[in-house]
């Protein structure tokens, strides 16, 4: 019995090595066998790992760019809303000038009607004393100076009528001339006003095309800007798994996950 157990607990370390040998056998084996995908998955990762720094680079990139164009955009935003205003303003007051010329010349068509029904009542004309041609001269001159005055004649035409030229005749009847001066303001007044109202009609259509440029402007500027405030935020949490795209004003920006 002795010498049975003696041979068995004596072959004990022989089986312990064959054993062991087996084990290391198998695992060499199955360590050249996994070798080769454990390469592929270290460069899988490698390259996964570059791939995502890249992204992340490209996208800070992007999220600078973005920043730079809405300050671009925040600036010119800025300056087209001035020039609106200003445009705004300048219309305003040809609106307003058209409007005075408007009611100066309704008050000098007013002015002629009212000369042309009275000179209807002036009688047949009649001898007319050396005094009474001085005194009628006297009155066109007066008369003729207080409508230049009031913007009524040009110069030129001051000129006709004291020089008694192109038709002025100091001997006609006052009422006569009050019916040529009236009807003189009355188309220069008409031609003030259509001029003025030319000129408004054009600052309109200026103030018109400035507050739709700031408008264009403003809302892209705005745009971009949360375009880059978005890039922003996704730049920091940028490790997370995703795939989405940031809309922006001039396009998008697409991010894939790491």
């Amino acid at each position: 019995m002795r010498a049975v157990l003696h041979d068995m607990f004596g072959a004990i370390p022989g089986a312990m090595t064959i054993w062991l040998a087996l084990v290391g056998v198998v695992a060499i084996g199955c360590g050249f066998t996994a070798a080769p995908a454990l390469r592929r998955q270290h460069r899988a990762a490698r390259a996964h790992l570059e791939g995502a720094r890249l992204r992340r680079v490209h996208l800070g990139a992007q999220a600078a760019e973005l920043g730079r164009q809405a300050e671009e955009l925040a600036v010119a935003a800025a300056r087209a809303a001035v020039t609106a205003q200003r445009r705004q303003d300048e219309w305003e007051a040809m609106r307003r000038g058209r409007e005075r010329a408007w009611r100066a010349f309704s008050t000098a068509d007013a002015a002629a009607h009212r000369a042309g029904r009275a000179a209807a009542f002036v009688l047949a004309a009649t001898p007319v004393s050396a005094a009474e041609m001085r005194g009628r001269e006297r009155h066109l001159h007066r008369a003729a100076t207080e409508a230049y005055r009031r913007g009524e004649l040009s110069l030129a035409d001051l000129s006709d009528v004291l020089s008694h030229r192109n038709g002025w005749d100091a001997g006609r009847h006052p009422a006569d001339h009050e019916v040529a001066l009236r009807r003189i303001a009355r188309e220069r007044l008409l031609a003030a006003y259509e001029a003025v109202a030319a000129i408004e009609g054009t600052a309109r259509q200026h103030a018109e095309v400035a507050a739709a440029a700031a408008a264009s402007l403003g809302a892209e500027a705005a745009a971009v800007a949360a375009g880059a405030e978005r890039a922003a935020e996704i730049l920091t949490t940028a490790g997370r798994p995703s795939r989405f795209a940031v809309s922006v004003g001039r396009g998008s920006i697409l991010v894939p996950g790491q």
